[in-house]
């Protein structure tokens, strides 16, 4: 029995929920996360609501490519293509996290819901046909990260940025290449059978666009901190710049690619992204000791 619910909790990959800590973003840069109890909990609600969504698209995705999970190194220690969780058992798991993640998004806001169930779709869609196309498949990954910023906030009922939107997507360009990158690599070095995207991938292509977006998601972040209106809020900027080029890094000497792994597993990404944290907290919600002391 605990090894089924072993099982079952690396079914729903609970380490990629990381990623919606995004819904956090619009809340956290307008000051106002921290403001009120009722504000808190309700972003806790709607990081809760995108997690379980996330963790159905995952069933929905590893549902769909488990024959070619089979034959990979490492995805065929997933749950469902190493037999531990049945087909039938992943879907009614699957189905269970698809009802809370609409139940919480509808006790939010309609409009929240409207972000999740379009975020489904696409999940759906990436699932049986989008992630086959090259470059598409690159954009509906980011697409995702973009919504979840603009259910963030709806939310909290923040309007937000077009410049943290336009960051986030170009971001998110960056981190999806990068992961594409490290795996065309990893299925060369490892000999196992390539996902049918990756035929159309090349590394020099790649590295191009890891340039590009590495680029692009810095001047964004710095345009973004300019329009801020704070120049504090400048001192963030050399941490943007060295996270973005040491996860550059960490890809392109092949030793990282996915982008939760490597902030989990590289101390200095993850210590770049805790200061990074901390001093934009401090720059946002301490402002005024800031600029009494500079």
């Amino acid at each position: 029995m605990e090894r089924l619910l072993i099982n079952w909790v690396y079914l729903l990959r609970p380490e990629q929920w990381v990623k919606n800590l995004l819904v956090l973003a619009p809340p956290f840069f307008g000051g106002v996360l921290f403001t009120s109890q009722d504000m808190f909990l309700e972003m806790v609600l709607a990081f809760l609501a995108f997690s379980l969504a996330s963790s159905t698209g995952y069933i929905i995705n590893d549902i769909s490519d488990i024959e070619s999970d089979k034959l990979h190194p490492k995805k065929k220690l997933r749950p469902i293509a190493s037999s531990s969780i049945s087909i039938t058992e992943a879907t009614v798991l699957g189905l269970i996290t698809l009802a809370l993640s609409l139940g919480l998004s509808l006790y939010i806001s309609k409009i929240f819901l409207l972000i999740i169930v379009i975020y489904l779709i696409l999940s759906l869609l990436y699932s049986f046909y989008l992630e086959k196309i090259v470059i598409l498949d690159v954009f509906i990954i980011a697409i995702g990260f973009v919504l979840r910023i603009e259910a963030g906030g709806v939310a909290s009922v923040i309007d937000v940025s077009s410049w943290l939107l336009l960051t986030t997507f170009l971001l998110s360009l960056l981190l999806a290449f990068g992961k594409r990158r490290f795996e065309l690599v990893f299925i060369k070095n490892s000999g196992a059978p390539y996902k049918e995207v990756l035929k159309h991938y090349k590394e020099s292509f790649l590295d191009t666009t890891l340039s590009m977006f590495g680029t692009t998601a810095i001047v964004m972040y710095s345009i973004y901190a300019v329009v801020n209106e704070s120049k504090t809020f400048l001192i963030t900027v050399p941490f943007a710049c060295f996270g973005v080029l040491r996860y550059m890094y960490l890809v392109q000497t092949n030793t990282r690619g996915d982008p939760t792994e490597s902030l989990m597993k590289d101390i200095w990404l993850l210590l770049c992204v805790v200061l990074w944290l901390l001093v934009t907290t401090v720059v946002i919600y301490f402002s005024h000791i800031v600029d009494f002391i500079l």
